[in-house]
Formats: structure tokens, sequence, C-alpha cells
């Protein structure tokens, strides 16, 4: 028994349907991120690098510095210029030096952006370019803030599995990630909480003596 032009004429329409739908994804999937292409604010690689060792100095002075007895609250600012100089400059040096670091096969390049929701990370992968919004959840008295993805992105097509870009490089944050370290003098920093804006985000940290002090 063959099937009647009705059936015929229906099994078409769905097939045309999902050729339509499948198309669209594509095509949404190949459509970056406004805020990919514009184009990086150093003149040069070895500007780059300058702002990436700045950055990374500046983190590390205020994160070492010796600070009054007992706990001790104090900020920083990260600009998104210069978390990217970081990831362009200093972070294949990393990659270079520590062969253990995880770096997912076709990733060419990695970039964020900060605006009033969050921070984006994003990543070339293949040809696509694959982010994940980053959301944070301020602390407590005595808990540190909570990183968690907020959502994943295939260019403008959503993707169900939230963890994406971040969990490729740090397994960790496949799922909430308390925001405290331990320093080698036996304190420990926390973050309190993130203040995010067009570009740049403020951390409110927190510097704990260390437990026997």
């Amino acid at each position: 028994m063959t099937a009647g032009p009705r059936a015929w004429r229906r099994a078409f329409l769905v097939m045309l349907v999902a050729v339509a739908a499948l198309a669209a994804a594509t095509a949404a999937a190949r459509r970056a991120p406004a805020w990919w292409s514009e184009p990086a604010p150093w003149p040069s690689e070895d500007a780059a690098l300058e702002t990436a060792r700045g950055l990374e100095q500046g983190i590390a002075s205020e994160t070492t510095r010796v600070r009054a007895r007992g706990a001790e609250d104090w900020s920083v600012r990260v600009r998104a210029a210069d978390l990217n100089a970081w990831l362009a400059a200093r972070l294949p040096q990393w990659l270079e030096h520590d062969r253990s670091l995880p770096w997912p096969e076709g990733v060419k390049r990695v970039r964020v952006a900060i605006d009033a929701d969050g921070l984006a990370l994003a990543a070339d992968w293949n040809g696509f370019v694959v982010t994940t919004r980053w959301a944070v959840e301020p602390g407590s008295p005595g808990a540190p803030a909570t990183l968690r993805a907020a959502g994943s992105s295939v260019g403008s097509l959503p993707i169900p599995f939230a963890a994406g870009v971040g969990a490729w490089f740090v397994p960790e944050l496949g799922r909430p990630l308390a925001l405290r370290a331990r320093l080698g003098d036996g304190r420990s920093v926390s973050v309190a909480d993130v203040e995010f804006a067009d570009g740049e985000a403020i951390v409110d940290c927190r510097t704990d003596a260390r437990a026997d002090g």
C-alpha cells in the first residue's frame, strides 16, 4: 500500500521545515558576538605582554601584601582589556612551560567581555565562537562568593550544557566554584563580591589571618 498525495505533501513539509530550522541554527551558530571582532586595545605584542605582566604583578602584590593582624577587606579593579592582554600574551607562555595544563583540541583564541550582567568567556573552537557567561553569587560572613556558569552559546545559538568554555580549561568550573585560595604563609584570600560594569569589574576581597594567629 502506497502513501497518498496528502501524506507525501505532509512529509515534504516536515522535511522542508526541518531543513529550514537546521539552516537557521547553522547561521546562528556562525554568528559571533558583536564584541568578538573588536580590535585589540594594545598596539603591538610587546604592549600586550607589558599589560599582561602588569596585571599579574598588580594582583600578586595586592594578594600577598602584609596587612593588619586579623582579617582585612580590600578591593581590586580588573579591566577586560587587561584580561584579554593576558589571555593573548601570557596564557600561551604558561601553556608552553607547563604541558600539564589542559588545552582543548581546535581552540585557537580565548577572549573575555565584561558588562553590567557579568563576564563572558569565549573561545574559537574549530571556526565556531563558543561563549559562556559567568555570574558571581555574593558571599556571606564566613563564606566566599561563588562563581557559576550562567548559560552558554555557539555563536548566537544557545546550547544546553551550561559549564561551557570554562570547564574546558579548568575542570572545577564544571560546577559552582567557591572563590577562596590559601597563600603560602598560611593566610587565605576570598572574594566577597564582584561588581560588574561595562569593560571592568571591581573585586571585593578579604584576607584572613593564619589559622594559628
